[in-house]
């Protein structure tokens, strides 16, 4: 079995898919040097995974490659979080989450 652990950036939205008989799996896409890889969390890991990784957050991650070449998370670690600093102020027509509009 093949054994991998990469630090990268999250590239894609974190979701959760429900499976036929269940079970969670939470699937996102990881950017290292400029490969993607497609990873998965299963198992009830993959609510907790959902909440505390976002996109654009720099995470390392141990896991299996299975036979369709998606890497299994078995253990994370957050790195960094993604900083949203411009999306705080209305800065050069960024616009806010939820801005209220004055008529």
């Amino acid at each position: 079995m093949n054994f991998a652990i990469l630090t990268g950036k999250v590239i894609s939205e974190v979701k959760v898919i429900n499976t036929e008989n269940g079970t969670p799996l939470c699937r996102f896409t990881l950017e290292v040097d400029d490969r993607k890889f497609n990873c998965i969390v299963a198992g009830m890991k993959a609510y907790k995974f959902m909440y505390d990784v976002e996109e654009d957050a720099v995470i390392t991650i141990e896991g299996t490659i299975n036979d369709r070449m998606q890497l299994v998370v078995q253990k994370y670690v957050i790195e960094s979080r993604p900083s949203y600093f411009g999306q705080i102020f209305d800065y050069k027509g960024r616009k806010m989450p939820h801005k209220k509009v004055m008529f």
